[in-house]
């Protein structure tokens, strides 16, 4: 019993145990509620441990001293939970740039991938600053505007505030008037749609912005782990990319991800620019995507610069061991121009044509190196270095450069180099390995077919390669090359020498060009054929070529200029009246058909089909069309071979071992002692001597059957040979194939 005034209190055991239970809970939820909005607040995600590095470097194949500094940088950025808050460089606005204001919408996203996130704006404060005190802007200077832009600015670039139309006159920060775009009071709409055509092609000068851009997109290995895993370095590295090629920066964001890697993604006035990095692999791949009129493929050299950071050797590690960076890269046109862009054609765009789809888009190219870009006033020209990993591969090459004793591609270091193409206009013309079997066999066919050719013309041919093949021959005592590109031919001579290289030739010289047989004239071809021989009578006869090689414009580009060389009545009957009597014509007619084309006459090869019927009415006596299938083109090639003399045929359908006898009679001697052809020989000449079977289809195939397309039994062609002169059938490949088959077989019956 207890005492009045006094009590007590009995507690369970249970109870003194929930309460202190609940009490730990409640100062544990009050403290981490209290350090998650302290740690969010300064911006530091505070879900990461140092338990993630541990598993990194269990899991990791990389060199611990490579990890080790990639988490030490990983922790500096807040991935082991310290206090470090980062700044990025903003970008800013370039002088000369008149950048609209643009709004800004985003939404983030809470993510356990990263461990840092940043949003970084244009930084418009110092030209603003300037303009404001100064009451000036700046245009950029000389080297900003065009040579036809008038401007109110000063040589340093500074022009009185507002004294130019004000930013509705622009397109997406670009004049709206330029160089290429610009024509003067009475010129027509060719102008126009020329500059459309030019580098200009998918700009938005015009004020129309155009739904089309190019695409540039980039991989490489072998790339310094620490730059790959520094948001800052990367960063920097990306607007240094963005000013240096003149594009507007408006912002960016960035991620460090979990457990190394970042990613970015910035926005342009022009379009975009992204890229992802995988530290430990040393792998970053790169896009950047632009609306402008500005070509991206020259920014490549800077791209690689700035992005291809070689990987710093670890403690005790030769610096000679560590690999250079290796990239690749391709380049695509996107959008739509045709349609949108008055006046625009596909063909006169290069990088619409076969340089874009056949090398600039490939990205799997081991190699793609720009040797050249450039205008000439007659075209563009590109040459590339490249190694298609389908023939050749990076390894081998460089392993052909190294003094690797008895290695195989170090004793044979002239197999394994990389491969070289000419585009004229964005139109392959040949390349280092297709150029033997394209030149010998537009030359060599025709020049053995002759008994005697002294004289040889070359319509076009900058290159060399024609010329050289030409001045291998004995008996030439003049090879003359009409070219109306001059810079083609220097180009070629300092970029593709060995297209013109005859210093294996004994009695010629170490350039083709310096060869005193050969004559070289950069004019126009067709007003030196047409002024030079009119007509058959009025030209002296020693001034008439026994062989003329046409190595000119395919006949499928459709340009008034390719147009006119298969179809101009004077140019074509001056081609006949410029060779002597048993002279030989030989044309280059671009990709062969296939058995699902239809007659050249309605084809995509109608020019073929024109020049052929041309050339039998002005008196060529007999034609032979044959392919050569190693060119490097992506179609087996078609020449054509004409006849002025048809007795001439008989010397076309030697035998094998006929014009091998020809050619060891013929061709000058090497100082090497290697011979000097290495793809054209008897047996390759026994292979040109019939049309492939595709040619007889397509004939069969006019609106008006051919007879002879009906007669199958090999007897009844000879009746229809029979019934019409011998001489007036110029073309016919299904008489041609069937009656050599005959031939063939009754020589087998004797």
């Amino acid at each position: 019993m207890t005492k009045p005034g006094k009590f007590s209190i009995q507690l369970s055991g249970t109870f003194i145990l929930l309460s202190i239970i609940i009490s730990t809970l409640l100062a544990f939820s009050v403290g981490w509620i209290s350090r998650l909005v302290l740690l969010t607040s300064a911006g530091i995600n505070p879900f990461h441990s140092d338990s993630t590095a541990v598993a990194l470097r269990e899991a990791s194949s990389a060199s611990s001293s490579a990890i080790d500094a990639i988490l030490d940088d990983a922790s500096s950025r807040g991935m082991s939970g310290k206090d470090v808050i980062k700044q990025l460089p903003a970008p800013k606005v370039l002088a000369g740039k008149q950048v609209p204001y643009t709004t800004y919408t985003s939404k983030s996203f809470p993510n356990e991938g990263t461990s840092t996130s940043n949003t970084l704006h244009i930084d418009r404060t110092v030209p603003l600053y300037i303009s404001a005190q100064s009451k000036k802007e700046f245009d950029g200077g000389p080297d900003f505007r065009s040579d036809t832009k008038k401007s109110t600015g000063d040589d340093k670039g500074w022009k009185p505030l507002n004294a130019d139309p004000p930013c509705d006159a622009c397109s997406r920060g670009k004049e709206k008037k330029n160089e290429l775009s610009t024509t003067t009071e009475g010129e027509d709409d060719s102008a126009e749609a020329s500059s459309i055509n030019e580098d200009g092609h998918n700009d938005d000068s015009d004020g129309l912005h155009l739904p089309a851009g190019q695409h540039l997109l980039v991989d490489i290995k072998d790339v310094d782990s620490e730059f790959l895993n520094s948001e800052e370095r990367l960063a920097s590295a990306m607007i240094d990319l963005t000013n240096e090629s003149k594009l507007t920066l408006l912002s960016y964001h960035c991620h460090s991800l979990v457990p190394i890697g970042v990613s970015c993604a910035g926005v342009l006035l022009e379009s975009h620019v992204a890229f992802h990095t995988w530290p430990l692999e040393g792998v970053i791949t790169l896009d950047l995507f632009t609306c402008g009129g500005g070509k991206l493929v020259p920014l490549m050299p800077l791209i690689e610069r700035l992005f291809s950071v070689k990987q710093t050797p670890s403690e005790g590690e030769n610096e000679e061991d560590i690999p250079e960076p290796t990239l690749l890269w391709a380049h695509k046109l996107r959008g739509f121009r045709e349609g949108f862009a008055p006046g625009y054609v596909r063909t006169s765009n290069p990088l619409d044509e076969g340089l874009g789809w056949s090398v600039l888009g490939r990205l799997d190219f081991d190699m793609k190196r720009p040797l050249l870009s450039t205008k000439t006033a007659f075209q563009h020209v590109d040459i590339y270095e490249v190694i298609n990993p389908d023939h050749r591969d990076l390894e081998s090459y460089q392993m052909s450069l190294s003094n690797t004793d008895g290695a195989y591609e170090s004793m044979h270091p002239e197999l394994f180099i990389p491969n070289k193409i000419l585009f004229l206009d964005g139109v392959q013309q040949s390349t280092l390995y297709g150029d033997a079997p394209y030149h010998e066999s537009i030359v060599h066919p025709a020049m053995f077919t002759h008994e005697n050719p002294k004289r040889v013309a070359i319509i076009g041919g900058g290159e060399g390669a024609t010329l050289r093949e030409a001045l291998k021959h004995n008996t030439v005592e003049k090879a003359v090359m009409i070219e109306i590109d001059e810079d083609v031919v220097q180009l070629s001579r300092e970029y593709l020498k060995e297209w013109s290289d005859c210093s294996n030739l004994v009695g010629s010289a170490n350039d083709c060009f310096e060869d005193p047989r050969a004559e070289v004239r950069y004019e126009d071809a067709m007003q030196y054929f047409i002024s030079g021989f009119p007509t058959d009578e009025a030209v002296n006869g020693s001034d008439k070529f026994d062989v003329i090689v046409m190595d000119s414009l395919d006949p499928n580009v459709k340009i008034s200029y390719a147009v006119d060389l298969y179809s101009n009545d004077a140019y074509i009957e001056s081609l006949y009246n410029g060779l002597t009597e048993s002279g030989i014509l030989v044309i280059q007619l671009g990709e062969s058909n296939t058995d699902d084309d239809p007659a050249d006459e309605v084809g995509k090869f109608e020019n073929r089909a024109i020049i052929k019927d041309k050339l039998k009415e002005v008196g060529f006596k007999s034609m032979h069309i044959y392919t050569e299938e190693h060119c490097e083109f992506q179609w087996p090639w078609t020449i054509l071979v004409a006849f002025k003399d048809a007795n001439t045929k008989q010397n076309w359908h030697r035998s094998a071992a006929e014009t091998d006898l020809e050619i060891r009679k013929r061709l000058l001697t090497t100082k090497s002692g290697h011979p000097a052809l290495r793809n054209y020989d008897g047996a390759t000449h026994y292979n040109y001597q019939l049309p492939p079977k595709s040619f007889e289809i397509s004939y069969c195939r006019q609106e008006e059957t051919p007879d002879e397309c009906a007669v199958l039994n090999t007897d009844e062609f000879v009746g229809v040979v029979e019934e019409e002169d011998d001489s007036s059938i110029a073309y016919n490949p299904v008489l041609e194939r069937r009656l050599n088959h005959k031939v063939k077989a009754d020589k087998l019956a004797m």
